[in-house]
């Protein structure tokens, strides 16, 4: 059964990456919905299969984000930890909690048309979690000085830490998404615990680490809700440039005619012979 899950699991990226490539490649406006902006919410798929790699951990993960501009989107990702070590008879770790992300994505895809909602895009997030953890026992064992056991007390803490973000994000059907991304984290706190380092970080992963990097799929849907301004056409240059060309080839400025002055004597004629 672990072989089974374990070749799903490092089959995903493949068949994600062609789904996704293969829905970028189409050009056109295909729904009606796409001329409308909205917010997308989804869930992390690698999170359910991270307990089946890691059984000790246990996260749930969704995502949303608002497109507010052509090219820029607000995004939010929230969710939950637990995390149950049991290394008898060394040690025993219990550890849950929340967390949340919040920060912005640019999309460098230059659009095929107007309102295209498939992004390649670049991100920044802000993270924070809350979460209690606890050692249940612990024992180290010397040969000199003997051997030492003890617990610590359950502690609240408050870890936080800062994430670049590059991803893409695919319509394969009308107003869903499968995307996936590529996350640096570094740890803006790593003395939370003055006592024991935590050994998993809701929403960062492992604590014993100032900066980690992880690998995200995500599902959403797209709700339609409002439909933007159309922007202003920019001038063309055309109507804007002045005349080129040196000073000396422009034609010269013409001045009107004025008439003869009237002030002047007539002419007389000449005297008889």
């Amino acid at each position: 059964m672990s072989k089974t899950l374990n070749f799903i699991f490092k089959g995903l990226p493949a068949l994600l990456t062609i789904a996704l490539l293969l829905a970028a490649g189409k050009g056109y406006a295909q729904y009606p919905s796409d001329l409308k902006y909205g917010i997308r919410i989804g869930a992390d798929l690698s999170r359910i299969a991270m307990h089946y790699v890691q059984p000790a951990r246990t996260d749930v993960e969704i995502n949303g984000d608002a497109r507010i501009d052509s090219n820029l989107y607000i995004a939010v990702d929230a969710g939950w930890n637990r995390t149950h070590v049991d290394n008898k008879p060394e040690f025993a770790y219990r550890s849950s909690g929340i967390f949340g992300r919040f920060g912005i994505d640019y999309n460098m895809l230059k659009p095929q048309f107007p309102f295209e909602n498939s992004i390649v895009y670049v991100g920044f997030r802000y993270g924070i979690a809350r979460m209690q953890r606890t050692i249940p026992y612990y024992l180290v064992t010397d040969p000199y000085w003997g051997n030492t056991e003890g617990s610590f007390d359950k502690r609240t803490l408050m870890p936080q830490w800062v994430e670049a973000v590059v991803g893409m994000k695919a319509e394969v059907l009308q107003n869903l998404f499968l995307g996936w991304s590529l996350r640096l984290r570094v740890l803006a706190t790593p003395n939370v615990d003055k006592q024991v380092r935590p050994y998993v970080i809701p929403g960062y992963g492992k604590g014993m680490h100032n900066a980690i990097f992880d690998f995200n799929y995500s599902i959403s849907y797209k709700i339609p809700l409002w439909t933007p301004r159309p922007k202003a056409p920019k001038p063309s240059k055309k109507e804007t440039a002045p005349p080129e060309g040196p000073a000396e080839l422009l034609p010269a400025p013409t001045t009107p005619a004025t008439p003869a002055d009237s002030t002047k004597a007539p002419l007389q004629p000449p005297p008889p012979a």
